[in-house]
């Protein structure tokens, strides 16, 4: 059973976007969350995402179409598909999005994403520093290159969380040296910049490997084919999603 979006709104965008509402009614109009796609594209799993978020932060959740139509159904479409991606004009055109939202009068904006978008979420705070900071960013087992983006910026402005399975195999993209890193150059720019910094919170999760918050039929067949660990213990799950939540309310 598909998960439908409330609305879809390209207008003005160079993107098609899918809009989430929390099933309560009781919309925060100020605020909006980014809920970036892992490598494949936009398939059900990034709309489950979307739609528990908005349930849990009572906040309208946008999800961006960053391949423009195209999805990935094997690791080596995917593959083609992140790699073909040029990152630098996605951030513009996700600052176009953000601005779209801001006209809308909300006022604060998040981002969370999964793999390839969890990279892209921390990419995009970066980019808006500090002309208008992310109100909060979250990734999820994604790291974005260097050549992309200066991470020790981020958290002077906007606050960051991060998750990370401690058995992810993914080197230098969100395995745990990378996790270690990424929140070593977090505190490092604060310290770098004289500034009091924001929320610097950093997970790591025992036995789960990449993806390890997929709960989707065909996501989890994918998560095994392509041998990542973990990803069956709910009650780590259950504290992620809770962090998550939290962090958002928090912020937002």
């Amino acid at each position: 059973m598909s998960t439908k979006p409330e609305s879809e709104v390209s207008e003005g965008l160079p993107f098609k976007t899918l809009r989430f509402l929390p099933k309560n009614g009781q919309e925060k109009k100020n605020s909006a969350i980014l809920v970036l796609q892992e490598w494949w594209g936009i398939n059900e799993q990034i709309k489950i995402h979307a739609q528990r978020i908005a349930d849990n932060t009572n906040t309208l959740t946008v999800v961006p179409d960053l391949y423009k139509g195209k999805l990935g159904l094997s690791q080596e479409e995917a593959s083609h598909l992140m790699t073909n991606l040029d990152w630098k004009h996605a951030l513009v055109e996700l600052e176009s999005l953000v601005d779209s939202l801001n006209k809308e009068n909300r006022e604060k904006i998040g981002s969370i994403g999964f793999c390839m978008g969890g990279a892209m979420s921390l990419a995009l705070a970066s980019h808006l520093k500090p002309k208008k900071p992310l109100s909060a960013a979250v990734t999820c087992y994604g790291i974005p290159s260097p050549t992309i983006c200066d991470l020790s910026v981020i958290a002077v402005t906007t606050p960051v969380q991060g998750h990370f399975g401690k058995e992810d195999n993914m080197t230098g993209f969100s395995d745990l040296n990378a996790a270690n890193s990424l929140e070593r150059q977090l505190e490092e720019g604060i310290e770098r910049f004289d500034e009091p910094g924001k929320e610097i919170a950093i997970y790591r999760y025992d036995g789960q490997g990449h993806a390890f918050l997929n709960d989707e039929e065909w996501a989890l067949k994918m998560r095994k084919e392509l041998g990542f660990v973990g990803g069956d213990n709910d009650e780590i799950k259950s504290l992620a999603w809770k962090r998550i939540y939290e962090f958002f309310n928090k912020y937002l």
